[in-house]
């Protein structure tokens, strides 16, 4: 299935921008609409953080918000973050122009959680995010990546707060272990493997049974994607003391990957949130953009 139906989650952050463009990109290339959603800040009762998407402050400071708020500024504070927003908007709908993208524009509450997961329920790709620290005073959307994963039954691109990512797909590693959430995740990233270089289908097991027993599985999982005109090797490797996450983003490296593609949330958010597990460590620590489906 092609990607002509895609959402970015945007806020004011310099992270969102990136977002933004990544999200442009992988429009283009797939002749996709793009919806964009905005997500409106509370007003702060501090000064605001700095925010990306080149606004300029009322002060003329480009890049840069006010250095704080009088009594009674939290008004004018909320007129400003409508303006940063409109002035947003004005750019997304001008880039939709300018390269001759179809696309809408979704200005949600920053708390509203249910507006965004309706969108993301209808579409073909859900880009948005990692939740970096101290999300309440930067200026990042509160909208948790995670949510958008176990309600949408749709595929989220979820983007790290650091790092800047023009394209996603050419080197690729798929962490597989014979889910459902891992087959699903692996279907739903074919759209992005079309040009891919490499694609490595890993396996982690905790001995060397598992891999006896997985072996076949995974042989089947690659010859998918070579059905699907797409070069893949299959890995495996055995945990040891290390932490599956931890082994999966060492090979990212390893591979200079650009994307990382799992299956999200196989036990509950709640054991996970209390006890660990992949999910939620890929999510805390990833390096790259990592596609999950639940």
């Amino acid at each position: 299935m092609a990607l002509k139906d895609l959402l970015v989650c945007i806020d004011r952050t310099v992270a969102g921008d990136a977002r933004l463009r990544l999200a442009f990109n992988l429009a283009r290339a797939n002749g996709a609409y793009l919806a964009g959603a905005y997500a409106l800040p509370e007003v702060p009762t501090a000064p605001a953080a700095p925010m990306g998407f080149g606004v300029a402050s009322p002060a003329g400071m480009t890049g840069l918000a006010d250095d704080g708020l009088s009594m009674g500024g939290a008004v004018s504070e909320g007129f400003r973050e409508a303006e940063i927003a409109e002035t947003v908007a004005q750019r997304f709908k001008s880039e939709l122009r300018l390269h001759g993208i179809e696309g809408e524009w979704h200005l949600l509450a920053d708390d509203d959680s249910a507006a965004l997961l309706e969108l993301a329920k209808s579409v073909d790709l859900t880009i948005t995010g990692q939740r970096p620290p101290n999300t309440h005073t930067n200026g990042a959307a509160r909208f948790r990546p995670e949510d958008i994963v176990m309600a949408a039954g749709r595929p989220v691109l979820i983007v790290p707060y650091a790092g800047a990512f023009e394209t996603v797909g050419k080197r690729t590693l798929i962490a597989w272990d014979g889910t459902r959430e891992a087959n699903r995740a692996l279907n739903d990233a074919l759209p992005l493997l079309a040009d891919a270089e490499t694609v490595s289908v890993v396996f982690v097991g905790s001995r060397e049974r598992d891999l006896e027993q997985h072996r076949a599985a995974l042989g089947r999982a690659v010859h998918h994607l070579r059905q699907h005109g797409i070069e893949a090797d299959p890995e495996e490797t055995l945990r040891g003391d290390l932490a599956v996450s931890d082994i999966l983003l060492s090979r990212a490296a390893d591979l200079a990957a650009d994307l990382i593609v799992a299956g999200g949330y196989h036990h509950s958010q709640l054991r996970e949130a209390l006890l660990g597990g992949v999910s939620r460590e890929l999510l805390d620590h990833m390096t790259v953009p990592v596609l999950m489906s639940h």
